[in-house]
């Protein structure tokens, strides 16, 4: 009925700025120093293992392939939820931007003092007037392909804020029509 059709349309728009409260909040609260407060030594590999888990009933949907390449790693020192929440919003973002029958590889290796992990797909990718401000608020990069996805913009922002306050960075290298990879490089716990 036309009345269930507009409570539909009310409900999406209410969850969408539920969304996007939420995430203005965590930004807030990552640039107040109070997210990763709480750092203690994690076993990401155990983070990953569990999130790629949990994701794959996500990327089934779409028939998506969804790997994780497992690697003995050291700790980290790090907040497991803020770790959570980065590759939560770059695996999600690796469904969303990849057509059905894709493909994401998710891996991680030891790189000198550091942790890298990279989430690549085989998506719509970006194009290159668009790589240089994909983690900026707001902005979302938009084609015909991907002009049908939503989102608030802030995912990337707060994944870029959530790795620089643990001291380490990300970055992304994208091939328009072929596909992405963010990859993601973190310190070495000392002591460990």
């Amino acid at each position: 009925t036309k009345q269930a059709d507009i409570l539909g349309k009310i409900s999406r728009k209410v969850e969408g700025l539920v969304e996007l409260t939420n995430e203005l909040l965590d930004l807030s609260r990552i640039e107040a120093g109070l997210i990763v407060q709480d750092k203690q030594q994690v076993q990401l590999m155990d983070i990953l293992d569990g999130l790629v888990e949990f994701m794959q009933a996500r990327a089934k949907e779409k028939n998506i392939s969804l790997t994780l390449k497992k690697a003995d790693l050291p700790l980290i020192n790090a907040d497991g939820r803020s770790m959570e929440e980065v590759f939560s919003n770059l695996i999600t973002n690796a469904i969303n931007y990849t057509p059905e029958n894709g493909n994401i590889h998710v891996k991680m290796a030891v790189a000198g003092i550091n942790i890298k992990v990279d989430v690549n797909d085989n998506g719509f990718g970006i194009e290159d007037k668009h790589i240089d401000k994909i983690f900026e608020r707001f902005y979302r990069a938009k084609n015909d392909q991907t002009r049908y996805i939503t989102g608030t913009g802030l995912g990337l922002p707060i994944v870029k804020e959530l790795v620089q306050s643990l001291g380490g960075f990300v970055e992304v290298e994208s091939t328009f029509g072929k596909g992405t990879t963010f990859t993601v490089l973190l310190p070495v716990a000392l002591n460990t």
